[in-house]
């Protein structure tokens, strides 16, 4: 099964370069180590990662938690939810 790169990624062909210089250094891959030296090697050729477009339903509603503490009417902070 060939894995190929994940959807947020911008350029999938230096991706799998990147990730064939990571499975070359490290004995041990996937692992923690070189996945974290496989992004930074692709962020340094230059690759960058898309990021999910904005929603556009309007802005977001502030409201008042609920919840069992006790806590002051004065002291309650709003909570900023988002739309959608």
């Amino acid at each position: 099964m060939k894995s190929s790169a994940p959807k947020n990624v911008a350029n999938p062909s230096l991706y799998a370069k990147a990730k064939a210089k990571a499975k070359s250094k490290f004995d041990v891959y996937p692992s923690a180590y070189a996945n974290a030296y496989m992004v930074k090697e692709y962020k340094k050729m230059g690759g960058t990662y898309k990021t999910p477009k904005k929603m556009n339903k309007g802005g977001a509603v502030f409201i008042k938690p609920k919840g069992c503490g006790a806590v002051m009417e004065s002291k309650r902070k709003m909570v900023k939810v988002p739309r959608g």
